[in-house]
């Protein structure tokens, strides 16, 4: 089958290919730079490829111009920081006027209600042991730091730590859930 531009489909899907095999994992570790997650790394770059793949009849790949590609990642990259600033200052907001506790209340009706805290659940559950043990003491005992340290014989910087860790984890489990309630 023969292109508008003069090349035919299987040259395209070739050129991609090279393009792919040769570009993707340096993507990757660029990505990596900004995220500091080789996941959401992948992603991102993986996101840039299907975009790319999805235009191909829109962009000549005489040149693969890698400067292009790192540019898109770049963008891709920088759009993800920003939506996972909105999320923190979602989930800070939530915690600092208590309204983490509500919010499970809160949907504790209904099927839907049901389902978001099944999920809210399952998130927990997925926690590491010492951080989902510090994350419940604190949010359902209502424990202070420096009493979950003393009941678990470990330090406040260390129940801090587990914290972190805890609503890092929750918020990328779950980043559609706090994303369906934030709107």
């Amino acid at each position: 089958m023969h292109t508008e531009n003069g090349f035919y489909e299987e040259d395209k899907v070739k050129q991609f290919e090279v393009i792919f095999k040769t570009h993707y994992r340096k993507l990757t570790l660029f990505a990596n730079r900004f995220t500091n997650d080789l996941t959401i790394s992948e992603e991102i770059v993986a996101d840039v490829f299907t975009t790319l793949w999805e235009k191909r009849e829109e962009i000549v790949f005489k040149n693969p111009a890698p400067f292009y590609l790192f540019k898109m990642v770049q963008n891709r990259c920088l759009n993800y920081l920003k939506h996972q600033k909105i999320e923190n200052l979602y989930i800070k907001y939530l915690e600092r006027n208590n309204l983490f506790d509500e919010m499970l209340t809160a949907v504790d009706n209904g099927y839907e209600g049901k389902e978001l805290t099944n999920q809210i659940n399952d998130a927990i559950n997925k926690l590491p042991e010492k951080s989902k043990q510090v994350f419940m003491l604190s949010r359902f005992n209502h424990l202070k730091y420096r009493e979950i340290a003393d009941l678990l014989d470990i330090s406040p910087k260390t129940v801090e730590r587990h914290m972190s860790i805890a609503l890092e984890k929750l918020r990328q489990n779950l980043k559609k859930l706090t994303y369906f309630l934030f709107f």
